[in-house]
């Protein structure tokens, strides 16, 4: 297999110039907790049960030593630490001393090691466009109302797939389907499966 990728517009605020383009990785989707357990376990002696079992462990000994306010190690993968933020803005000392300090992210430098690794992966240009800019709002109405004729619901990457778009345009355009209310969404938030709304797509 391959790293799939396309070329997007680089964003140019000022407007002036050429357009430049930037290769991006399309997305295919995501691996799993189980799916790595089962890889795992299939290259060497341990159990996939076994197998998340550590790397649900991990997870958890990963946050306790980061709140321990410690970089932490993983050979081969990278180096994780803890960045930190204040909800105003700091100008002096006096600041300093009232200032609230709070979580802001976690901090990741990859190791050489797996640098190196990557450097070996294959690349391979995708077969169809990934750009927002070749399908309209109404071409997606469209594909939906085909999707629906013979699909009860649609995920992201269902949609995402239906459509040809990057990861970050298929959000943006099904936020604007929800607002406008044609889609809605009848899972959780973390695991949204969309239905056509009433008097949408043939419904």
């Amino acid at each position: 297999m391959a790293i799939i990728y396309d070329f997007f517009e680089t964003p140019n605020p000022t407007g002036e110039g050429d357009k430049t383009y930037h290769p991006r990785v399309v997305s295919v989707g995501g691996v799993s907790t189980d799916e790595l357990a089962k890889e795992i376990q299939e290259a060497c002696t341990l159990t996939r049960a076994d197998v998340k079992a550590v790397l649900v462990s991990l997870a958890d000994k990963l946050a306790q030593h980061l709140s321990y306010g410690r970089k932490v190690h993983l050979e081969g993968i990278g180096y994780m630490g803890v960045s930190l933020q204040c909800s105003k803005k700091i100008c002096n000392k006096e600041d300093m001393k009232r200032a609230p300090v709070m979580f802001k992210n976690i901090t990741f430098r990859v190791d050489e090691e797996l640098k190196v690794k990557m450097r070996r992966a294959k690349m391979e240009r995708a077969s169809v466009g990934s750009h927002s800019a070749q399908i309209s709002e109404e071409g997606i109405d469209e594909k939906l109302a085909e999707h629906f004729a013979s699909n009860p619901v649609i995920t992201r990457i269902q949609f995402q797939n239906l459509c040809h778009l990057c990861t970050s345009t298929a959000y943006r355009h099904i936020r604007r389907l929800l607002e406008e209310g044609k889609l809605q969404n009848v899972s959780t938030p973390h695991n949204p499966i969309y239905m056509p709304c009433e008097g949408w797509y043939g419904k």
